[in-house]
């Protein structure tokens, strides 16, 4: 998305609504680039203020230099940083600051009242972050089940029970496949947690509930893409953390 890198190296800066702004922008890009200020207030919720101040926060001197930019990237795509180290520092940097404004309470809630918890991931590395997760989520003696396809997907859902969880990993969160396992587990009223990159996506907005990490492709000097997936393993193992916390302190009911 455009505005990522933006977003990532000003993100301990942004609240809620910045957020909300920037998942709007991203997703109409080319409207946003001839918008004036008080429609896209208008169409985020938010006031010319706001919008103003959050220009700012991303290192623009205003809303139209903010314009400019858009208009500038989407015509002549801007270059990587050179520098790989510090960007893969500021990931897990903003990760760490997205994840303290995860509702823990509730994850631990959910995890520890739960008769089975079912993890699945969309590809191979997401997968990874699955069986991960799942070696994590085990330690506190949990019934914990890695779904590969969605036939098994099909095959479960009929027999979970209405206290079971799933965790849907994703970088996207926009697949065909994706969009038929949350029409499943909506359809059956079934509670499931979204974990993808942070961009407005379709995944998030069907979870009951989404978390979001940090985590930009890295391109390697033949052209292919790298994704690192550090991120999704720090929220697993913040929550295994998190739950031990209350455990400790006897704060379950």
């Amino acid at each position: 998305m455009l505005l990522d890198e933006r977003l990532n190296n000003n993100f301990e800066k942004l609240n809620d609504n910045d957020i909300q702004i920037a998942h709007y922008v991203n997703t109409h890009i080319r409207e946003c680039k001839t918008m004036k200020i008080q429609e896209l207030a208008a169409r985020t919720h938010a006031s010319n203020a706001s919008i103003h101040r959050f220009t700012k926060k991303l290192g623009f001197d205003g809303y139209s230099d903010f314009k400019s930019y858009l208009k500038f990237e989407t015509e002549h795509p801007s270059q990587l940083p050179s520098d790989s180290i510090d960007q893969f520092k500021q990931e897990i940097s903003n990760t760490f600051s997205y994840l303290e404004r995860v509702d823990y309470h509730l994850i631990t809630d959910k995890i520890y009242h739960a008769d089975t918890i079912y993890l699945y991931g969309t590809g191979l590395a997401q997968m990874n972050v699955a069986q991960e997760a799942r070696r994590i989520l085990l330690t506190i003696h949990k019934n914990v089940i890695v779904l590969h396809d969605i036939h098994e997907f099909k095959m479960i859902l009929n027999k979970s029970t209405n206290k079971d969880i799933f965790f849907i990993i994703s970088l996207s969160g926009e697949s065909q496949q994706l969009t038929e396992i949350t029409n499943y587990l909506q359809v059956r009223q079934k509670y499931f947690f979204s974990i993808t990159t942070l961009k407005d996506n379709n995944l998030a907005q069907k979870a009951n509930y989404n978390i979001y990490v940090s985590s930009n492709t890295f391109y390697l000097t033949d052209g292919t893409d790298y994704s690192s997936f550090i991120s999704y393993h720090i929220f697993f193992e913040t929550v295994l953390r998190k739950y031990h916390e209350r455990m400790v302190q006897q704060n379950f009911t």
